[in-house]
C-alpha cells in the first residue's frame, strides 16, 4: 500500500470524535513528505501481547549522561526477529505497521524521544525521526490551517 492509500485508510478510520479525521487531512502533507525520506512502506515493531511497543533506552548522541527513549522500527519481519532486543524478550512479537500509521501516532507517544527506522538489514542504515520535531511540523500545520480557515474580516 502506498503512502496515499495509507493516509486515506488512516482517514477513514478515524474515530469521528474531536474532529479528528480533519486533523489527519490536515497533517497528511507532513506525514507524506517525511515517509518519502524512508525506504519502505511498513515496518515491523517489537510489541507486547498488549500491543504494546517496546521501547528501549539508548545513550544520547551527544550527551552521554542524557538517555534517550527510542522504537525501533524494523524493515522486515527477520530483521526484528533476529534483533537481539527480539531474542531477550521471548513474548514478544513482531508486527507490520504502515509508515503513515507510525509517523501519525509518534508524537502522542511519551515518553519516546524518537523512532528510529531502520532502512537494512544489517541495520547499518537507519533514519531518526525526533517526535519533537513532528509534534512541532504537526502543529505548524494545523496552525497554518486554521488561519487559513479564519476570515479576515472576522471582526
Amino acid at each position: 500500500m502506498d503512502i496515499d492509500q495509507q493516509l486515506q485508510t488512516l482517514i477513514e478510520g478515524a474515530p469521528p470524535e474531536a474532529n479528528l479525521k480533519a486533523a489527519i487531512k490536515t497533517v497528511a502533507p507532513v506525514i507524506k513528505n517525511v515517509a518519502q525520506q524512508l525506504k519502505h512502506s511498513e515496518y515491523y515493531i517489537l510489541q507486547s501481547i498488549n500491543r504494546q511497543w517496546l521501547q528501549a533506552t539508548i545513550a544520547h548522541k551527544n550527551e552521554l549522561n542524557k538517555p534517550k527513549r527510542v522504537i525501533y522500527a524494523y524493515p522486515s519481519l527477520a530483521a526484528a526477529a533476529g534483533d537481539k532486543l527480539a531474542k531477550s524478550n521471548p513474548g514478544l512479537m513482531a508486527l507490520p505497521v504502515p509508515v503513515a500509521q507510525l509517523l501519525f501516532q509518534l508524537p502522542s507517544i511519551q515518553p519516546v524521544d524518537s523512532l528510529i527506522f531502520l532502512e537494512t538489514e544489517s541495520r547499518d542504515q537507519a533514519i531518526e525521526v525526533r517526535r519533537n520535531d513532528l509534534k512541532v511540523l504537526f502543529q505548524s500545520q494545523l496552525t497554518q490551517n486554521i488561519n487559513a480557515q479564519v476570515p479576515p474580516d472576522i471582526a
